[in-house]
Order: structure tokens, then C-alpha cells, then sequence
């Protein structure tokens, strides 16, 4: 990995853990609004109790009959999130870093297969205008470059096959997130059409939204990205001077089109490919069962 991607890396896991804490914050914070502004007193008033205001529902350990009570649930609520969120971070920076790596890697082969001829120049000591009509009459000249062309292969064939194992462990994975999410989303939207701007549990559901609506566009994003380094790989194959190859040189080339002739992407479960078109459907299917519950309501 070079080290624009490196530092890419480390910056993009450091906002994705600081967004989905977020969501923790927000929780909490909506909730400590609710709080105070129905329960100005020590205690709390009438039937109301603290499981009325907790954003999440769980079993609170301790006494949480009084307002302060309450807050340190919240306060305890808030390290269960924070666990929660570190591993929900860390599958999804894993996940897309993997990808990263795998789009640098695609990146580094086009070149290397597109400057075939002058790197192999280089290494022999030629001048870089060194030119012949058929490699063949330069036997030598001709077997460093088929040697350079199989590490290529080899390369290619190494990274189809991590493209393959990304798919088979996190394919149904990314599926079942975006199931909820489209849910989750629905779910959110509909309860914030019959809020106001103005009530605390507004903002949380907003940046509960805007969370899951960045895990998933991180997923399709890099794995849209993936596609797109694949085709221009293929380009590059079509672009390293192989008009004065040998016939292996040129079968070695064939053979490395026909692999790609289906570029590599990733799939949710083999039903849809990760593709910034799928953000778009997923939002729009979100809008659509808000919609139905709103009717349904």
C-alpha cells in the first residue's frame, strides 16, 4: 500500500469511529433533553419512569427511580455503545480498507503493465528508443519480456482470487446490513415526519440516519471502486505496446483480457452489486416504507 493510501486509511478510520460515536452522543443527549424537560425535580412525576426516556432499550444493573438515577444509566448506556460502535467501526474500516488495498494493488499493475517495454528496457541496459520490429529476432530481449508479462498474470490472478474471498466473507454481511438498514432508515424517517425540529429526538434520529447512510455508501463506494480499477486494468493491457510481441506474449495477453472480460466487483449476497446506484435504491425503498407506514398509521 503507498503512502497516500496509507494516510487516506488513517484518517477515514479515524471519522468513521468518530461518526458512528456520534450516534451514542446524540442518543444520550436527546435523552438528557427529554429528561430535564420533563422532570425538573429529583424524582420523577406521576407513572413516568426512566425506560420512558432511554433512546435503547436494556436492563438497567442499578436503582434508577430518581432522575440521577437515570442520568447515570444513560452514562452506562453510553459504554455499551461505545462497545458497540468500536466493532461495528472496525468490521466496516476492515472491510473497506481491504478494498483500498485491492484497488491500490489493481492501480500499481496497470502501470506496471502499461511501462512493460521500458522497464524491461531498463533492466537489460538499453536505450529506452531501442526498437524491433519482431521481439522474436532479440530472443533475449523477447524473454524478459514474456517473464515480466507472467509475473503480471500472476499478480492478476492473485488478486481475482482475494476478490473472490472478500466476496465469499463479507457478501452476506454486507446484505443483511443493508436489509436493516433500509428498515432502520424507514423506520426513523417515519418517526421524524411526526416530530418537530424542535424536539430533542429529532437530532438523534437525524444523525442516526446520516450514520447508517455512510455505512453503506463507504461499502458501495470502494466496492464501485474495485469495478472501475478492474476495467482500467483491461485498458492498460490494450495500451503496453504489444504490437511487436511474440505469439506467447500475445496469447498471454488474450488469456489476461478474457479474465477480465467480467470486471471484478462485490456483491450483497449475489443479489446486487455494491454500486453507488444501490445507495440511491436503498434510500429510495427507505422513503417508499415510510411512506406505507405513514399510510398504514
Amino acid at each position: 500500500m503507498t503512502l497516500a493510501s496509507r494516510t487516506f486509511c488513517s484518517r477515514f478510520v479515524l471519522t468513521t469511529y468518530i461518526v458512528y460515536f456520534m450516534v451514542g452522543v446524540t442518543a444520550h443527549l436527546s435523552a438528557l433533553l427529554s429528561l430535564n424537560k420533563a422532570h425538573k425535580g429529583p424524582s420523577f412525576e406521576g407513572n413516568a419512569t426512566c425506560y420512558d426516556f432511554l433512546p435503547y432499550f436494556f436492563l438497567i444493573p442499578f436503582d434508577s427511580e430518581s432522575t440521577r438515577g437515570c442520568k447515570n444509566a444513560l452514562i452506562f448506556m453510553d459504554l455499551g455503545l461505545g462497545v458497540l460502535g468500536s466493532y461495528v467501526a472496525s468490521c466496516d474500516t476492515l472491510f473497506c480498507i481491504l478494498l483500498v488495498s485491492m484497488k491500490t494493488n489493481l492501480k500499481i499493475l496497470s502501470e506496471a503493465t502499461r511501462s512493460i517495454r521500458n522497464r524491461t528496457l531498463v533492466k537489460m541496459g538499453l536505450p529506452v528508443d531501442f526498437k524491433v520490429l519482431r521481439d522474436e529476432d532479440f530472443p533475449q530481449y523477447e524473454q524478459a519480456l514474456y517473464s515480466e508479462l507472467k509475473k503480471c498474470n500472476l499478480h492478476l490472478a492473485t488478486l481475482i482470487r482475494i476478490n473472490e474471498d472478500i466476496e465469499r466473507i463479507f457478501s452476506l454481511v454486507i446484505l443483511l446490513q443493508t436489509v436493516t438498514l433500509v428498515f432502520m432508515m424507514a423506520s426513523n424517517i417515519f418517526i421524524a415526519s411526526l416530530l418537530s425540529f424542535s424536539d430533542p429526538e429529532m437530532y438523534s434520529l437525524i444523525e442516526n440516519c446520516l450514520a447508517a447512510l455512510i455505512q453503506l455508501s463507504m461499502s458501495c463506494y470502494f466496492g464501485s471502486s474495485i469495478t472501475e480499477a478492474s476495467l482500467s486494468y483491461r485498458r492498460s493491457l490494450y495500451e503496453c505496446d504489444w504490437y511487436s510481441g511474440s505469439k506467447r506474449f500475445k496469447i498471454c495477453i488474450l488469456i489476461m483480457m478474457v479474465r477480465l472480460e467480467k470486471p471484478l466487483h462485490l456483491t450483497a449476497g449475489k443479489f446486487f452489486p455494491l454500486t453507488l446506484r444501490t445507495v440511491i435504491s436503498v434510500i429510495k425503498g427507505s422513503y417508499s416504507y415510510a411512506a406505507m407506514y405513514r399510510t398504514v398509521g
